[in-house]
């Protein structure tokens, strides 16, 4: 009844879009939660001068990032029955930080005032499968997301593995991709098939942007098997990923599961970077108790001393209802060892720690 009222209410607002649909839901995800984090967790490196910017421990009410289970959001997605087993389709979401309404989450940059700043596509689906266009989810996105059994959510979870922790400067889409044309198969004996082709739409410099990707996973019973790759069109750079590659093994029981991935990232000229990805969730009491671990290692990165770091995550998640749950999470980051090679100053032992409400519509 209660999202039957929400479509009408957005068939009101949305009059030309909703006539044309056969349904329109609207849904959505509200989290936030009381942070504390350390010194170094608030503290900053400058890529280019070494120079750390101290800052002091704190105290915060957090609406998006990764002190939350999910950052906080609503869509609208709708389907029209063309006939013949046809249909057409569409998603757009907007992300917000809760904490003071402002624009968040799946942002290219921190200047970026989008506001459908999630998913904005629309496309075809049938037998054959899904063909999309707009901005949307990557193909190792998919891949992996199974595997991570925190579904991407609180601190170190598997979304950022990315070029995380090599100055904050991912490859193109690790998360989205815009201007994308994107293929998703339908499942046969457990297997599905990503692709993508996004349009980098650069006409000036070297390198025009566009990224293709490819992707699988296969589930047999609580067996899950996923990799993907991304080939990356840019400008040759330390911060230019020419390509990315990932790659998956878990299992899971209703109780309990444990996961191990790897990805590597080749940077065009500063080389390459790994990262050992690990998760585990097990039920306790009326609960679920969930466990990330990250090892990074920049030893063929150029520019970054030649040393191992580890992230941890730790949550604790409990329903108080159907749609609503409270946690509390635990992020831990031993990077020292990751500084940049020109620095004599180091960011290490940042921890963070957080209790949250999360409710879904």
């Amino acid at each position: 009844m209660k999202k039957s009222l929400l479509a009408v209410a957005v068939a009101a607002a949305l009059p030309a879009v909703a006539q044309a649909q056969s349904s329109v839901t609207l849904y959505g995800i509200l989290a936030a939660s009381v942070e504390w984090s350390n010194d170094s967790a608030n503290s900053a490196i400058n890529d280019a001068t070494g120079v750390v910017t101290a800052a002091d421990s704190t105290l915060r009410l957090s609406g998006g990032g990764a002190a939350n289970q999910s950052g906080s959001r609503f869509g609208v997605r709708g389907v029209e029955d063309l006939g013949g087993g046809l249909k057409a389709v569409f998603t757009i979401e907007h992300r917000l930080d809760v904490s003071d309404g402002g624009t968040s989450g799946g942002l290219v940059n921190a200047s970026s005032t989008r506001f459908w700043n999630g998913q904005a596509w629309v496309g075809l689906e049938g037998g054959w499968g899904r063909l999309t266009a707009g901005r949307q989810y990557t193909p190792i996105f998919w891949a992996l997301i199974p595997a991570d059994f925190t579904g991407y959510g609180w601190y170190n979870n598997w979304a950022g593995i990315s070029g995380q922790v090599v100055g904050g400067a991912s490859p193109q889409g690790p998360i989205r991709l815009d201007n994308s044309l994107s293929y998703r198969s339908p499942t046969f004996g457990g297997l599905t098939v990503y692709a993508v082709y996004a349009f980098g739409e650069q006409t000036t410099g070297i390198g025009d942007g566009d990224v293709w990707g490819i992707a699988a996973g296969w589930q047999l019973g609580g067996l899950y098997v996923g990799a993907g790759y991304h080939s990356i069109d840019v400008a040759q750079g330390v911060n230019s990923a020419d390509s990315v590659l990932a790659g998956t093994i878990s299992y899971k029981m209703a109780s309990w599961g444990v996961s191990l991935g790897y990805t590597m990232i080749d940077y065009s000229i500063a080389g390459e970077f790994s990262n050992i990805l690990g998760s585990a969730f097990l039920n306790i009491g009326p609960g679920t108790l969930y466990f990330n671990v990250l090892y990074v290692d920049p030893s063929d990165f150029v520019g970054r001393r030649n040393d191992t770091g580890l992230q941890y995550g730790l949550a604790y998640s409990m329903p108080i209802s159907k749609r609503t749950n409270w946690y509390v999470a635990v992020g831990y980051n031993d990077l020292a060892g990751i500084q940049l090679a020109n620095s004599t100053q180091l960011i290490d032992d940042a921890l963070r720690v957080s209790v949250g409400l999360r409710h879904l519509f």
